[in-house]
């Protein structure tokens, strides 16, 4: 039984003198978003330059994704007025980009999604996106503010989203 105690008491000693745990310094360094460049069924191009002073979200999904539909017409209803660019995780979906955006809009009678739609495999792969949908908030100085995986169609979830990056 002393030597359990013993134990314990050595584990929480251990514990407290961590890095970070005495300091009470538990803010994590913001990640800034990698270097892109997409060019958008708008014929517009969005890169990681271009956007740097405005808040924006990029939405990975994918045009085979049916999760992903839903949250692409919520989040543009609700943040109408913010730049939100849909891009998709599989390399080759450019040639068909329009035609996905059709099929979105298509989805959802008396809704029409202005997002642009890009692809950019690269991106994806270098943010580790494994699961759509991803969304990955950014504020105007370039550096990742959150992500959210899995749908998002609540008003208020993607208000809360969103308010952290103004």
């Amino acid at each position: 039984m002393k030597l359990s105690t013993i134990c314990l008491s050595l584990l929480l000693l251990m514990l407290t003198a961590s890095p970070g745990c005495i300091s009470g310094d538990d803010v994590e360094k913001a990640e800034t978003i990698p270097s892109f460049s997409v060019v958008a069924d708008d014929n517009k191009t969005y890169s990681s330059d271009n956007l740097l002073g405005t808040p924006y979200i990029l939405h990975f999904s994918a045009s085979w994704c049916s999760q992903c539909r839903p949250t692409i017409h919520a989040v543009d209803a609700q943040l109408s007025e913010h730049m939100y660019i849909i891009v998709s995780t599989d390399a080759g979906d450019s040639s068909k980009l329009s035609d996905w955006h059709q099929q979105v809009n298509e989805s959802k009678e008396g809704s029409t999604v202005d997002t642009p739609f890009s692809e950019n495999a690269e991106l994806s792969s270098a943010l580790d996106i494994n699961n759509t949908p991803t969304l990955i908030l950014v504020g105007s100085n370039g550096e990742m503010i959150d992500r959210h995986f899995g749908p998002m169609t609540e008003s208020s979830a993607i208000e809360e989203f969103w308010s952290q990056a103004v």
